[in-house]
């Protein structure tokens, strides 16, 4: 049977002209194409259901202290350059720690490794809710807590990542990543919503602890998951594993974590259509990705003169956009030219920050933070889809942090936006920003061959 069609009756041996007896087929509707079906397929498969779930709640979580660390930070200090510090410090261990999270994951035990992150995260939202409400907390908690909650989730994501190759069929791969994203950006609109209604009954040591509850969910959704073992690379072969050369597809674990590290960064030197994915990502995290942690909080208290609800709800629109952009993604089997696809995405992104920036009103601030959020999750989808077709299965952590280093570049562009809106405005700011990010997007475009030639 083809994978992608339901299940049709079989018929018994009838005499065809007696056309009473044949019992009449139920439709035919393609999965992979159309219908709630071809979009939701990846769930269809047990443990990566469990892998969704727990990506809901570790979204939830995440949104709710998006909106929570910048403005418990501006409430403390009012200062602009504490808020791009504060998104840095939360950054920098993907820096510093990205590699050798990648290692790990190709490494070691995938599901361990989640359940020791998530266990550091849930303890962190525990102790900075328990500090704020005892009275205690000061300013270096807020880092101190950051840079811990960071260093987890550096190890946290090229393992959650490389687990979804392991738990689908590799033609259902877009369809996964597109809904993980989805999960992510469901709870970028009910995570970040939430936070800044919970903001307006509670004060941020109660919301804290709800975020460390939701993750005792998260747990439990991680100690019902089974990962398989890898699949041999000549079974899990694809369209581009031409390009893998024969040693690779047949590597023993090396000696030692280090030699795996400079494996991944052989591996990066010998594919540059790879290598390319991984820099062209860096527009995005250093120039684009502040808007959320820095110019978003300031754009809603400073250019739009509303209260600290209105963080959340406007992170929540953004969300709409991104939920949006992922369904139709995962609805999708196959995007043709994804390379000019995906940086056009990203130049539109930055047109849409650029509106963003200039709008004097509320509605006209959420089409663009709609529009950014949907171009944002189209350009990631692909992105890693790309990426993972073109990387052997026992790599993919280690490629996957390379990601980790240009997200945890972010901090620099972090403080960037930081500095700018403290000098020039935050409108202003974020209209630099954003230019920088759509040069270099046609940039892109136009002089590397390799994108364009991407399908």
């Amino acid at each position: 049977m083809h994978a992608g069609f339901l299940p049709v009756p079989r018929f018994e041996s009838v005499n065809m002209a007696d056309k009473t007896n044949v019992p009449e087929a139920a439709p035919v509707a393609p999965v992979g194409k159309r219908g709630r079906l071809g979009t939701f397929r990846a769930l269809h498969n047990r443990d990566y259901r469990y892998l969704w779930l727990g990506q809901l709640g570790h979204a939830a979580a995440l949104w709710m202290e998006q909106v929570l660390r910048p403005v418990l930070m501006l409430f403390l200090t009012g200062s602009a350059v504490q808020v791009g510090g504060i998104v840095s410090a939360r950054m920098v261990p993907q820096l510093t720690l990205g590699l050798l999270a990648g290692a790990m994951a190709d490494r070691y035990n995938k599901r361990r490794i989640l359940i020791v992150t998530q266990t550091i995260t849930m303890i962190m939202h525990l102790v900075l809710g328990l500090l704020f409400i005892s009275g205690r907390i000061e300013v270096w908690h807020i880092y101190a807590t950051a840079v811990v909650s960071g260093s987890s989730n550096a190890f946290t994501q090229p393992a959650r990542q490389s687990i979804v190759p392991r738990l689908v069929p590799r033609k259902d791969l877009l369809n996964a990543l597109a809904l993980n994203t989805a999960a992510m950006n469901v709870m970028r609109i009910g995570g970040a919503s939430l936070a800044g209604l919970l903001l307006v009954f509670f004060d941020f040591g109660e919301v804290y602890l709800l975020n460390a509850a939701i993750y005792v969910g998260v747990m439990w959704t991680t100690f019902k998951l089974h990962v398989p073992e890898a699949r041999p690379m000549e079974e899990n072969r694809g369209p581009f594993d031409e390009a893998i050369p024969p040693r690779r597809r047949r590597r023993a674990r090396s000696s030692s974590l280090f030699k795996d590290l400079i494996e991944g960064f052989r591996y990066m030197r010998e594919n540059p259509t790879v290598l390319w994915l991984i820099l062209i990502a860096l527009i995005l995290f250093v120039f684009g990705q502040p808007y959320q942690q820095v110019f978003i909080p300031l754009i809603a208290l400073e250019v739009l003169h509303a209260d600290r609800s209105l963080v959340g709800i406007l992170i929540a629109v953004t969300g709409v956009g991104a939920l949006a952009g992922s369904l139709t993604v995962a609805s999708l089997e196959h995007i043709p030219r994804r390379g000019i696809v995906m940086v056009g995405a990203l130049a539109v992104f930055a047109l849409s920050l650029i509106g963003l920036a200039q709008s004097p009103w509320l509605w006209l601030s959420m089409l663009m933070l709609i529009i950014a959020g949907a171009t944002t999750v189209t350009y990631l989808s692909l992105n890693n889809a790309l990426l993972l077709e073109r990387t052997p299965e026992d790599l993919h952590g280690r490629v996957l942090s390379f990601m980790s280093l240009d997200r945890g570049l972010m901090s620099v562009g972090a403080l960037l936006a930081g500095v700018l809106a403290e000098v020039f405005g935050a409108a202003f700011g974020l209209t630099i920003m954003a230019g920088i990010a759509g040069t270099l997007a046609v940039l892109a475009l136009l002089f590397i061959p390799a994108i364009r030639r991407m399908d």
